[in-house]
């Protein structure tokens, strides 16, 4: 059973296996963090892409932030489009997010993160209902400079077949706790960005691209036949093992 020590180990190796693939991300420039609020929540289980194309149409169809705060989900559902990922938990979200903020400060323009501290940013966010750790955690890290390791589905779902996480047994919160310990406050964006990269294109939800992964000697997910390899990999030992028996049998007769 790997501890704590190893399985840090194993995800820096992961990290650096991932950056010879991808190079090193940049780190974001958030100049608005409503906006960036709103990337955060669409982006989960969806690429840059579908993210920008949401965007754009979001722009589109609403006259500014303030007419989006008030729409109803089903709106903003039809707008994200029925192909979108999640897109009726995600247009439940925005709407709630953006009018408990405004209900608080009476305004559209987050300004009030710039006054506050790293753990005040986070904790204030994930106070608010209907709003996940992983997006307080984004806003905290982008916004207020704070140590964080966002997990959404697709970061839970990665660093979950390569044995790094328990998504079955750990919360979400419990997971982010245990990847802020592992990584340095220096590499977490880098190691989000690089899981999130990696989920998006190879490490898929449904059917991943087991045959392009540079991570393929790490992987326990049986969605790509590890326990298939597994079993093979006994047979093959059960199976070597009666003929090394026999040779060392047959020596023993050769010398009496």
């Amino acid at each position: 059973m790997p501890n704590f020590t190893d399985k840090a180990r194993r995800l820096d190796r992961i990290r650096l296996a991932l950056r010879r693939r991808y190079g090193q991300p940049t780190a974001a420039v958030v100049t608005h963090p409503v906006e960036h609020a709103l990337r955060t929540v669409l982006s989960e289980e969806a690429t840059d892409d579908q993210v920008d194309q949401a965007m754009e149409r979001i722009r589109k169809h609403f006259v500014d932030l303030n007419d989006l705060r008030v729409s109803r989900p089903r709106e903003i559902r039809d707008v994200l489009g029925t192909n979108f990922p999640r897109s009726g938990h995600k247009a439940r979200v925005i709407p709630r997010l953006l009018d408990q903020v405004f209900k608080q400060h009476n305004s559209m323009v987050w300004d009030f993160l710039e006054k506050m501290g790293k753990v005040e940013a986070r904790a204030y966010f994930e106070k608010l209902e209907d709003v996940r750790p992983f997006v307080a955690a984004v806003i905290a890290r982008d916004c207020a400079e704070a140590h964080a390791v966002p997990v959404d589905n697709d970061v839970a779902r990665v660093l979950g077949r390569l044995g790094i996480l328990d998504p079955g047994t750990q919360s979400e919160s419990g997971m982010q706790a245990f990847l802020e310990r592992a990584v340095k406050a220096s590499r977490a964006y880098e190691v989000h960005a690089l899981v999130k990269c990696f989920a998006a294109d190879v490490c898929l939800v449904g059917t991943p691209r087991c045959a392009a992964c540079p991570l393929v000697g790490g992987c326990r997910s049986p969605v790509r036949g590890g326990k298939g390899r597994a079993r093979k990999g006994k047979a093959r030992a059960s199976k070597s093992r009666p003929k090394k028996a026999a040779a060392g049998a047959g020596k023993k007769k050769k010398r009496r």
